[in-house]
């Protein structure tokens, strides 16, 4: 215990440092332009940016070495452990895009503090998530579970916001909904092969979304709504879908969770 401990306390106090040297390090930007189905496409690497990849590099090191430190890895039992690095890895590329935004220092201070608990709740939950017969397991699955949705809604109103082109934001789209559905639909045991198809469907049909969605001129909050809502609707189909307990009664549930949603965002988001 104490030894998994440690390494959650050392991957958090890097993430800390990282996200503190993104505030300190300025450097000159540099805007990579090519031509792309047409028509120009631009890039700003940023020293944010590049911080922001390290970070995120970093933070996938860090956990491995937790997940390392569980008697399933030592045991060798334990395979494909690239998949437990997606959680932790998009609550840390929340943290480096929005922290820079801080319109004050105290708003800041605020934010990496919540940053450090959440990437340590995220470490210690994916820990005890491992073993699926540890009282411990249900628990932290759940956390998991509600880290991953705020995450998904974050990221996807940070994405949508920036009302860059369909190629750049559906793909980024496409990637965070295959990587973090698949970090929920771990959690029916099923063969990863099929895990993955199915996350890999959830993503590309939140793509094809994201590509409609650019073309109507409603604000990032109501976008990243309706993206959070299509991607909770496609994780539970697909999750139900995987222990075959697909049925007209848990479709209609679904469906009347849609409607209420959809009502709900039409009625008080902006």
């Amino acid at each position: 215990m104490v030894d998994y401990r440690d390494r959650i306390s050392v991957a958090v106090w890097i993430v800390l440092l990282g996200l503190t040297a993104t505030l300190l390090v300025k450097m000159p930007s540099t805007t990579l332009v090519w031509i792309a189905f047409g028509s120009p496409l631009s890039v700003e690497l940023s020293t944010n940016m590049l911080l922001g990849a390290l970070l995120v590099a970093l933070t996938a090191s860090g956990t491995e070495a937790v997940v390392r430190a569980h008697p399933l890895a030592r045991e060798g039992r334990l395979r494909n452990r690239w998949i437990l690095w997606a959680l932790p890895c998009a609550v840390v590329s929340v943290a480096a895009l929005l922290l820079p935004t801080a319109p004050t220092r105290l708003n800041w201070l605020v934010g990496l503090a919540l940053t450090g608990i959440a990437v340590a709740l995220t470490l210690a939950a994916t820990f005890h998530a491992m073993a699926r017969e540890t009282p411990a397991c249900r628990t932290a699955r759940i956390v998991l579970s509600v880290l991953t949705y705020v995450t998904v809604l974050l990221l996807f109103l940070v994405v949508y916001r920036q009302r860059a082109r369909s190629l750049v934001s559906a793909t980024l789209i496409v990637g965070i909904s295959a990587l973090l559905a698949l970090e929920l639909l771990r959690g029916t045991g099923r063969p990863l092969r099929l895990v993955a198809v199915h996350a890999l469907i959830v993503g590309a049909v939140l793509g094809e979304a994201t590509w409609a969605l650019n073309y109507w001129r409603i604000p990032g909050l109501t976008g990243g709504l309706l993206l959070l809502l299509g991607f909770y609707l496609l994780v539970g189909l697909a999750y139900q879908g995987l222990l075959r307990r697909l049925t007209p009664r848990v479709l209609l549930e679904f469906g009347l969770v849609a409607t209420m949603s959809l009502a709900l965002i039409w009625l008080f988001a902006p």
